[in-house]
């Protein structure tokens, strides 16, 4: 009898499959995915009667960020937290460094080639 369980993921990442083994997150995503690309695909196809191929390629770009937001889990982070630190990542330029903040390095002397 094991007294210990590993625990390899972090346990606030694991998300439930609730239907045909997909997360909350990623139902939502493919209802989204059928209506807002599905609905273009035919009304563009159907209703304004353009070619089915050109419409697909038209289709397909529009449904990229929803389907990132779905699945894609970069670092193993949800793609609003990832997107947070990224973004924070490029707007503000601060160098941290490890001896407190940087300011001027300054000499007591002129240099001196002399050993003391």
């Amino acid at each position: 009898m094991a007294l210990q369980m590993p625990v390899y993921r972090e346990i606030s990442t694991i998300e439930s499959k609730v239907f045909m083994g997909m997360s909350w997150r990623q139902c939502l995503a493919a209802i989204v995915l059928a209506v807002v690309c599905g609905g273009g695909y035919l009304g563009m196809w159907l209703g304004l009667g353009w070619d089915p191929n050109l419409c697909m390629y038209l289709i397909f770009p529009p449904g990229l960020p929803i389907a990132a937001w779905g699945w894609a889990r970069p670092k193993g982070l949800m793609p609003e937290k990832y997107l947070k630190y990224v973004w924070r990542h490029y707007v503000t330029r601060e160098i941290y460094t490890l001896d407190g903040p940087s300011r001027p390095f300054r000499t007591a002397g002129r240099p001196s080639i002399k050993e003391r």
